[in-house]
């Protein structure tokens, strides 16, 4: 009969053990889980902007217009016109306009 107790006792403290174990590593990962997310978030930003600013533009670009000059005969003077050409970049870089020239002519010219 003493040993039915032993049992039961040594089966609850195996029990206990496991249990403690259990918590142990839910413990151990909810603690880690944040320095896990710092790390890829800070991973990511870097791999963003390493991408970003390592961009380097090689070649020149080289604008071509399809006509040099645009006849628009005798015109009443600062009556607006309009004349469409095509610019193009037959270079092998990265061609940027930045502002849009508007041409002004005065009379006579």
């Amino acid at each position: 009969m003493s040993n039915q107790p032993i049992r039961k006792t040594e089966a609850k403290r195996i029990e206990r053990e496991r249990i403690c174990k259990q918590i142990e590593r839910r413990d151990t990962f909810t603690r880690a889980l944040p320095f896990v997310i710092a790390a890829a978030v800070v991973l990511f930003v870097g791999i963003a902007v390493f991408l970003t600013t390592n961009q380097t533009v090689s070649g020149t670009p080289r604008l071509q217009v399809d006509q040099e000059k645009i006849d628009l005969g005798n015109r009443i003077f600062n009556q607006p016109v309009r004349g469409v050409f095509t610019v193009k970049n037959v270079g092998d870089g990265t061609l940027k306009l930045e502002t849009l020239k508007i041409a002004n002519v005065l009379e006579g010219c």
